[in-house]
């Protein structure tokens, strides 16, 4: 079957944290025996040669994995790029007569989309993706299927009506990790638990029910878990882009961590180095996933936990599937998350034989993926 996989802004923020998201779905369809396609959207206003530079960008970060042979374009307006032989690009038309649209985009072209036997439409911001179709913000071409990483779809009390699901039904799945290329690696002696984020988002205030708005950042997250090093036995460390506010990284550094730049991830290589350097992952997550318990679950926590390195990260909602695991603990106060970071220091390895052990029951991407293919066959 050929699938072509639509994701979002890899040819203009070819980050290697983003990047990851979408290469671990590509890899999964592909070991299952898929051919795979990677569909991006080119911007009006980029010049050919601009167009061609991030191209050549791309393809060095997606050619370690075996993707970067297969790339096809699209303009916003969902026509195929008018460079597209010169550039040796798969060709959009080929593309077109895919099997299966997997589409990360929440504003492919309705042209493009309708072209497929079969589309879905998958959702990796539960709760703010919906906020965000609640004014307008996107409006998606219909699909054959919507998946979503957020657990809320599975539920039906309370939880599940914060949200507007605008008519689609929403089925859960974990979001998928390509295991043999996240082997178990062991921690130095000077490991830290560690995340990588950006800090400041301006641009991600969101609105409560009652109409007041509020900080939807990291930095915002974290602001009542900033004294944990304090307590830890381990460092903590984290890799944030942040950019040169100087007064901000020194605070960070009065409280004890270990603040790295972002630029040290940027490429997908230098990520997957970063997280399986690491001790374990500490993390909290953005405001909106805590308040709407989404039930989210980062696709960057999922590549620690292949990695064999335990994860202290914040309860998002509840989980039939990760609650009271070893390996995996969630936080919902700053007291519980200053034992859980020492219970997993005092019981490390235990801790990390269990965190691989969760990826390979759950988040295997060839089991997750099969199943989705399931549902949509």
């Amino acid at each position: 079957m050929r699938i072509v996989l639509s994701a979002p802004n890899t040819l203009g923020y070819p980050d290697g944290g983003h990047v990851w998201v979408f290469i671990n779905w590509a890899l999964g369809f592909r070991s299952l025996g898929h051919e795979v396609v990677w569909l991006d959207v080119t911007h009006d206003k980029d010049t050919p040669e601009v167009v061609a530079a991030l191209l050549q960008e791309m393809r060095s970060r997606l050619a370690p994995f075996g993707l970067d042979s297969q790339i096809a374009l699209c303009t916003e307006a969902g026509d195929a790029y008018a460079h597209e032989a010169e550039l040796g690009l798969y060709p959009l038309e080929d593309a077109l007569g895919g099997d299966l649209l997997c589409d990360h985009r929440y504003n492919l072209p309705a042209k493009i989309v309708g072209r497929f036997k079969t589309s879905m439409l998958v959702d990796i911001d539960p709760g703010q993706f919906h906020v965000a179709l609640d004014v307008g913000t996107y409006k998606p071409a219909p699909h054959d299927f919507y998946f979503t990483v957020g657990e809320w779809a599975k539920f039906t009390h309370a939880q599940k009506a914060m949200f507007n699901t605008h008519g689609f039904h929403w089925q859960y799945t974990p979001p998928p990790v390509a295991l043999d290329e996240w082997p178990v690696t062991p921690a130095g002696p000077d490991a830290a638990f560690t995340t990588v984020s950006n800090w400041f988002m301006s641009n991600e205030w969101m609105p409560a029910p009652d109409g007041v708005w509020y900080d939807n950042s990291k930095r915002a997250a974290f602001q009542d878990y900033l004294d944990l090093p304090r307590a830890s036995a381990r460092p903590m460390e984290l890799c944030l882009n942040i950019g040169t506010y100087q007064p901000e990284i020194d605070l960070l550094g009065s409280k004890g961590w270990r603040i790295v730049k972002s630029q040290a991830t940027s490429h997908p290589q230098d990520y997957r180095r970063y997280l399986q350097n690491s001790l374990a992952e500490f993390s909290c997550a953005k405001p909106a996933y805590v308040r709407m318990k989404t039930g989210w679950l980062s696709d960057r926590t999922v590549c620690y936990l292949a990695s064999g390195k335990p994860v202290v990260i914040q309860k998002t909602g509840e989980s039939d599937i990760f609650d009271g695991r070893l390996g995996m603990l969630r936080f919902e106060t700053p007291a519980e998350a200053q034992s859980q970071i020492t219970d997993v220091c005092e019981n490390y390895d235990k801790h990390s034989q269990a965190a691989r052990a969760i990826a390979e029951q759950h988040l295997d991407a060839r089991t997750v993926l099969a199943r989705v293919l399931e549902r949509c066959y």
